[in-house]
């Protein structure tokens, strides 16, 4: 059976950030999640930060989900 990986892709506008994020994985030990961007490719995200985004639409994150997908992942997004 194939792992899939839950993400929601979010867009920050103050911040204008794009990113890929994996609500059910912990990146570290201050209950960060992980994320991912084309700069900076995979770091911690925190809940607050979350909140301040709204979902991207795919024509904003298809790319990014061209990306990880040739990077070997198999992606449940989430809405």
């Amino acid at each position: 059976m194939i792992k899939t990986t839950d993400v929601k892709f979010l867009y920050h506008p103050k911040n204008d950030d794009l990113f890929a994020y994996f609500p059910n994985d912990i990146f570290d030990s201050f209950g960060n999640k992980s994320a991912y961007s084309h700069v900076g490719q995979h770091s911690a995200c925190s809940t607050e930060y979350v909140t301040e985004c709204r979902l991207a639409n795919i024509s904003e994150y298809k790319e990014l989900l061209n990306e990880l997908t040739n990077i070997g992942y198999n992606l449940n997004v989430l809405n």
